[in-house]
């Protein structure tokens, strides 16, 4: 009888934690949807400057052939 009045309590604490975790996921995923899209817009602009620089320094490294 003992043991039934324990498994009670573990099966309340369980039940109340897997509907907190649903609320939080609920409030949490607009949350990392958004910090995924700020990630990958710095990634574009990371990449979009890395070309930039690529590409300049393809041409100064021709225009210094031309020179030289």
């Amino acid at each position: 009888m003992h043991y039934a009045k324990a498994f009670g309590a573990v099966a309340a604490v369980g039940t109340v934690g897997y509907l907190l975790l649903k609320v939080l996921l609920i409030a949490a995923a607009p949350l990392f949807g958004m910090m995924l899209g700020f990630v990958a817009t710095a990634l574009k602009i990371g990449f979009f400057v890395a070309l930039a620089f690529f590409v300049y320094w393809m041409f100064r490294r021709r225009r210094e052939e031309v020179v030289a």
